[in-house]
């Protein structure tokens, strides 16, 4: 009987110990998961880290590319009225030989023009002190004025060689 004690004993003795392997296996898979997501938790927090500097620089270069355009579209826009300006004195100049009703008319619509390219002039000088995100919307209203514009002086334009060619 004795052995049999012996035989039982150490049969529960084994089984408790298998019991209690898979649960410290369990508690040790639980630490080293543990070990492991702090580790990933770490490689993410320094990733957000360099993400947010990434995010950083890509707004600083996103703003100066709107910047770059802003100030490519503020020359194009002068360019643009200063050449419409040179093409108005051309033809105001033109219009001096013409006689006194075709001047009164020729008066009429060269201010018609002029006073386009007036507003068109400080809708510009509005967008170069607009900030980079509010002259996108400002441009629109520009460039509808300086379609105005063109087409008064095109207008003027057309009256001239029509008396011009009479």
């Amino acid at each position: 009987m004795h052995s049999q004690s012996v035989i039982i004993g150490t049969f529960l003795l084994f089984a408790s110990t298998l019991a209690l392997v898979p649960a410290a296996a369990a508690d040790t898979a639980t630490s080293t998961a543990t070990s492991e997501e702090a580790a990933e938790q770490k490689s993410k927090a320094q990733q957000g880290v360099i993400s947010a500097e990434e995010g950083k620089q890509e707004a600083q270069e996103a703003f100066a590319t709107a910047q770059q355009r802003k100030e490519a579209y503020q020359e194009q826009m002068q360019k643009r009225l200063q050449e419409l300006k040179t093409q108005i004195e051309e033809l105001k100049a033109k219009t001096v030989k013409a006689g006194e009703h075709a001047k009164a008319e020729f008066q009429e619509l060269l201010q018609d023009v002029q006073e386009k390219q007036e507003v068109a002039q400080k809708k510009l000088e509005e967008i170069r002190t607009a900030s980079a995100e509010a002259w996108e919307k400002m441009k629109v209203a520009l460039d509808a004025t300086m379609d105005e514009v063109q087409k008064s002086y095109e207008k003027f334009r057309a009256r001239w060689s029509d008396k011009e060619n009479a």
